[in-house]
C-alpha cells in the first residue's frame, strides 16, 4: 500500500525545468523590453546593439515568441552540455577534485573542512555551523590565522560561496586558496605572513539545499537550480535568490529583482526572509569585516558597489578605492571591473556586496568567475586554471584588509656608467585600509655590490592607512667603479614592519652606454621572414601590417590597436586583416607560425644585449591562458635552440624584453638567428576545437653592444693586461675564496664551455706564455 502511494505522490511531482542557452537579437532596448516581460537576464553574453545570450527555462520560451523576438536556440539542454564536458576520471596532483564532475558534493566540502582541521589544526578552526539552512542543513564556516581559535586584533576578511548552487567554482576556488594557504605555511614567506597577521574567514556553502539538489537531478554536475529550495512556484522553479534577499534597497524595483515565486531573481516575501542571509547577516554583524569577495560565476568580471541604480554611485573617495583595488586584482586574469550596470548591464538589489557597502561599510566585491565559454559548470580541466587566476585576487584582499606597501621610486636616466653617481626619488605609500604593523624599515641592496648607496636603510614610524611619505632625493647612488660595461645589475628595494614579510621591489639596470648596431621597426622587412616549410597555423601567419584592435564580446583585447614604433605605423603581428573588430578572424588557428630574423656574426663579440617590444595574448576564446609564447635564438645553423621566452600570459600592453645573450649559454659565432613563434595548442580536454584567440605581435628589435667588448678575455682583474695575478684570481674564484662580477665570470671562462673550472686555468696560462 505504501509503495503505491508513493508512486501516486510522485505522480504528482512538478516535471524538471530544462534550460536552453538562447541568443535574442536585437538592439540595446532589448535587455529593459525582456525584464519588463518577467524574463531572467542571469549571466548574459552581449554583442553591441545586436544580440544578446542567456539561459532560459522550456515554459518562458513563449514569452519571446509573444514579444514577435528573433531567436535562435545554442543549447536545447544546458544541462546536458555542461555535463558533456565534466569528466569524473580527470586527476590533478595539485588538487584533490570532487565526484561530482571534479566538483565537490556538499559531503565533499564537509570531508575538505574536516581534512583541514585534522591536517592543520594550528592553523584553521574546526567547522562552525553559523546555522541552519531551510531544510536543516549547516551553513560552515572556518577561520584561518595563527591562532585560529582566538580573536586577535588582526584585519578581517570574509570569503563567501555558492549564493546559487549552480555556481560551484566559487567554491572550489576558495577551497584552493585555503589549500594554498595551510600547505605552505612556514614553507611560503607570504603565506606565512599571511595567516600571522590576518583574519581570514570562508563561508563555502551558503546554499546547500540548493547543491543537494543539483546532486539530485544531476549526481555527475551540470544541475541548473539557481536559488534555495523554499517552495515559491506551481510547475515552475521554486526556490529565492539569496542574492537578492538582503536589506538594502530590497525590492528597490522590479527589475533588479522580482517579486514572482517563478522568477530565477525572486527576492523572498521580506529582507533576510531566508534563513541562509539572516545568518550571514548576523555573522557579519559579529565582526569588523574590512573586505569581503563573495564569489560567483561566471562573466570574467569582478563587480563592486552599487548595483541597484546606474545614477546612484557610492561616494568618489569609496568609488576610487572600488576601482583602484579592482584594477590590482584583475591586473593578471583580466577579468573586467565596474558596477554591475558597466560589467553585466543589467541593475539587481537587495544584493550582498550592496548590503555589505550601503550598511556595514564592507569594501565588498562579487568576482565573477570564468569565461562566457564557461559557463555556470566550468569544464572539470578549467577547475584548476580558474582557481589559480583568482588566487593573487584572494591573497590581495588579505593584504589590503592591513598595510599595503607600494614605492614610487624613479632614478635619474642613464646610461649608467662605472664611477657616476646618480640620484632618486622616492614615495612610499600604504595603501591598504590598516595602519602599518610597527616600525615601516626600507632597505636598499645591491647583491653583486655594482651599486653604491650613500645610506642604505632607513626607518619610520608608523604609516597611516591610506597615506604616502615623500623622501625626495633622500636616496642616491653611484655605480662601482669594478662595473663593466654590458653588464646587467639589480637595485633591490625592500619594504617590511611588523609583519615580518619583505615586500621586494627589483630594479633592473644595464651598465654602460649600448651602441646600436642592428635595429628594425617594421616598416619593411629587411630579410626577415616566415618559416612556411615547417609551420602548420591555419590563419593569423606572421605578417607586416598596420595593428587594428580587436575585442571579445566580454570586452578582452586580443589584438594591438596600434604599432610601438615613434616612426611608421607598421608591425610584424599575426594576421592583419580584421573583420567587424571580429576577436576570431585571422588570429593564429590551427597551429604555430615562425617569425625568423636574418643571420648576424656577433663573432667579434663578447657581450651582446637584445631589445624588442612584443604584444601577445590568448586570453580570449574557448581554452583561454592555454596557449604559449615562445621567442628563441641559435647560433649553429639551427641544430641547437636556446629559449628566452616561454610564456602562456596575456598582456594588453606592449611589453619590453631585454637579453643579455652571454648568459643564456650562446656561442657567439656568425650564424646567430632568433625566432618568434606564436602558437594555437589544442589541449586534450579542451572545450570544443581547442582553439583560444592567440595574437601577436613584434616591434622595435635592436641589438646592441658595449665598450667592454672590448676586454681581454681572461683579464679578470680588469687591469689590461693578462698576467699572474690574472691566474691568481682565478683560482682564488674556483676554490670559492672570492666572487666576481657577471663581467668577470665571462672573461673567465676561457673555453666558453659555460664553466670556470680548471681547463681555463691551464687555457689561460698558454695565453700568458704565449703574450710574454
Amino acid at each position: 500500500m505504501k509503495k503505491i502511494f508513493l508512486i501516486i505522490m510522485l505522480g504528482f511531482l512538478p516535471a524538471e525545468q530544462t534550460y536552453k542557452q538562447i541568443r535574442v537579437f536585437g538592439d540595446l532596448s532589448i535587455i529593459a523590453k525582456l525584464q519588463t516581460a518577467g524574463l531572467d537576464i542571469d549571466h548574459s553574453n552581449q554583442k553591441y546593439n545586436e544580440w544578446i545570450e542567456f539561459a532560459i527555462v522550456d515554459d518562458k520560451i513563449n514569452i519571446l515568441d509573444e514579444l514577435n523576438l528573433k531567436y535562435e536556440i545554442i543549447h536545447h539542454n544546458l544541462e546536458q552540455f555542461y555535463l558533456s564536458r565534466l569528466d569524473n576520471n580527470y586527476k590533478s596532483r595539485d588538487f584533490d577534485l570532487g565526484s561530482m564532475g571534479g566538483y565537490y558534493t556538499f559531503e565533499e566540502i564537509e570531508q575538505h573542512l574536516d581534512d583541514l582541521f585534522v591536517n592543520y589544526p594550528q592553523l584553521i578552526t574546526e567547522k562552525i555551523s553559523l546555522g541552519q539552512s531551510l531544510e536543516g542543513r549547516n551553513i560552515w564556516m572556518v577561520k584561518i590565522s595563527d591562532n585560529p581559535n582566538i580573536d586577535e586584533l588582526e584585519p578581517e576578511v570574509l570569503y563567501t560561496g555558492l549564493h546559487h548552487a549552480r555556481e560551484p567554482m566559487s567554491y572550489m576556488n576558495l577551497f584552493y586558496f585555503m589549500y594554498w594557504l595551510c600547505e605552505n605555511y612556514n614553507n611560503d614567506p607570504e603565506a606565512t605572513a599571511l595567516i600571522n597577521n590576518r583574519e581570514l574567514y570562508f563561508i563555502p556553502a551558503i546554499n546547500p539545499d540548493g547543491l543537494i539538489y543539483n546532486q539530485q537531478i544531476s549526481p555527475n554536475g551540470g544541475g541548473m537550480q539557481r536559488k534555495n529550495r523554499l517552495e515559491t512556484c506551481n510547475n515552475g522553479t521554486d526556490g529565492v535568490d539569496l542574492n537578492r534577499n538582503y536589506s538594502f534597497m530590497w525590492a528597490y524595483d522590479n527589475e533588479g529583482s522580482s517579486s514572482d515565486g517563478c522568477n530565477e531573481t525572486y527576492r523572498g516575501n521580506s529582507p533576510f526572509s531566508e534563513p541562509e542571509t539572516f545568518f550571514i547577516k548576523e555573522f557579519v554583524e559579529q565582526h569588523d569585516f574590512v573586505i569581503a569577495l563573495n564569489y560567483h560565476s561566471y562573466g570574467n568580471l569582478l563587480i563592486h558597489p552599487y548595483g541597484f541604480n546606474p545614477d546612484l554611485p557610492v561616494p568618489e573617495e569609496d568609488l576610487n578605492i572600488f576601482e583602484e583595488y579592482g584594477q590590482i586584482m584583475t591586473q593578471y586574469n583580466q577579468y573586467l571591473v565596474g558596477t554591475g550596470i558597466e560589467t553585466v548591464g543589467y541593475t539587481v538589489n537587495g544584493e550582498a556586496c550592496d548590503w555589505m557597502y550601503g550598511e556595514q561599510g564592507i569594501y565588498a566585491y562579487t568576482p565573477e568567475i570564468g569565461s562566457w565559454d564557461d559557463g555556470f559548470w566550468p569544464a572539470t580541466n578549467r577547475i584548476i586554471p580558474l582557481a589559480e587566476e583568482n588566487l593573487f585576487p584572494n591573497k590581495f584582499v588579505a593584504w589590503a584588509s592591513g598595510s599595503l606597501y607600494t614605492i614610487d621610486f624613479t632614478i635619474e636616466q642613464g646610461p649608467y656608467l662605472p664611477s657616476v653617481a646618480y640620484s632618486s626619488n622616492l614615495i612610499l605609500k600604504n595603501d591598504g585600509l590598516g595602519n602599518s604593523n610597527g616600525q615601516v624599515t626600507i632597505t636598499l641592496d645591491s647583491p653583486d655590490n655594482l651599486i653604491v648607496f650613500e645610506e642604505s636603510s632607513f626607518q619610520i614610524g608608523e604609516v597611516q592607512a591610506r597615506s604616502e611619505i615623500d623622501f625626495g632625493d633622500l636616496i642616491n647612488f653611484q655605480i662601482s667603479p669594478t662595473a663593466l660595461e654590458g653588464t646587467r645589475t639589480q637595485l633591490h628595494l625592500t619594504i617590511s614592519d611588523e609583519d615580518n614579510y619583505n615586500n621586494l621591489i627589483i630594479i633592473d639596470l644595464i651598465i654602460g652606454d649600448p651602441i646600436v648596431i642592428e635595429y628594425f621597426n617594421f616598416e619593411e622587412s629587411l630579410g626577415w621572414y616566415v618559416d612556411e616549410e615547417n609551420d602548420n597555423a591555419t590563419s593569423g601567419i606572421w605578417e607586416i601590417g598596420i595593428p587594428l584592435a580587436t575585442f571579445s564580446d566580454q570586452g578582452n583585447q586580443a589584438q594591438a590597436g596600434m604599432d610601438h614604433s615613434e616612426v611608421g605605423e607598421q608591425c610584424f603581428l599575426t594576421g592583419a586583416s580584421t573583420q567587424n573588430n571580429n576577436v576570431g578572424f585571422d588570429d593564429v588557428d590551427g597551429g604555430k607560425t615562425t617569425l625568423l630574423s636574418p643571420i648576424f656574426d656577433f663573432s667579434d663579440y663578447s657581450e651582446v644585449l637584445i631589445t624588442y617590444w612584443r604584444w601577445y595574448t590568448n586570453n580570449a576564446g574557448n581554452n583561454p591562458n592555454t596557449d604559449h609564447w615562445k621567442v628563441e635564438v641559435t647560433s649553429d645553423f639551427g641544430e641547437t635552440w636556446i629559449e628566452l621566452e616561454n610564456t602562456n600570459s596575456s598582456a594588453v600592453e606592449w611589453i619590453e624584453k631585454n637579453y643579455f645573450l652571454s648568459t643564456t649559454g650562446l656561442y657567439f659565432t656568425d650564424q646567430v638567428q632568433f625566432r618568434f613563434i606564436a602558437e594555437d595548442i589544442f589541449n586534450e580536454g579542451d572545450n570544443g576545437s581547442g582553439a583560444s584567440a592567440v595574437e601577436a605581435a613584434i616591434d622595435d628589435f635592436s641589438i646592441s653592444i658595449f665598450n667592454s667588448n672590448s676586454y681581454i678575455l681572461g683579464d679578470i682583474n680588469l687591469d689590461g693586461l693578462l698576467n699572474i695575478l690574472d691566474v691568481v684570481l682565478l683560482v682564488s674564484y674556483i676554490l670559492g675564496e672570492t666572487t666576481l662580477t657577471t663581467q668577470q665570470e665571462i672573461l673567465s671562462d676561457l673555453n666558453l664551455d659555460n664553466l670556470s673550472d680548471i681547463l681555463d686555468v691551464i687555457l689561460l696560462l698558454t695565453n700568458i706564455l704565449d703574450t710574454y
